[in-house]
């Protein structure tokens, strides 16, 4: 099943919310940074983030161990961004994503 959600393809990301609306990061993919008016827009917005940032990755990005690599750095990154939302007594959320585009690409020609 092509849309079937595996481990392979869940990131943890982090919402932090201000007083307009919810930043988003997935440290785990290079790139991948949105916003929302609310938690759900954010997470929707993150996961087509995901999928852009994973059609277009920085070189050697694509290469299975420097996935696994990426994803351990982004859980560490977010329990970072969890100590520094904890001591400026932010509201913040650590949810899971998984890549998927809102709209499918347009194509040339």
């Amino acid at each position: 099943m092509a849309n079937e959600i595996t481990d392979n393809n869940l990131y943890e990301v982090i919402l932090i919310e201000s007083d307009d609306d919810f930043a988003v990061f997935c440290p785990g993919i290079p790139g991948a940074i949105s916003q929302g008016k609310d938690q759900e827009e954010a997470l929707v917005m993150i996961a087509d983030a995901m999928a852009m940032a994973q059609m277009y990755p920085l070189p050697g990005d694509d290469i299975p161990e420097r996935q696994a690599e990426l994803r351990e750095m982004g859980k560490a990154k977010i329990a970072e961004l969890v100590e520094e939302c904890e001591e400026e007594r932010l509201e913040y959320y650590v949810c899971e994503a998984t890549p998927h585009l809102i709209s499918p690409p347009v194509s040339a020609g």
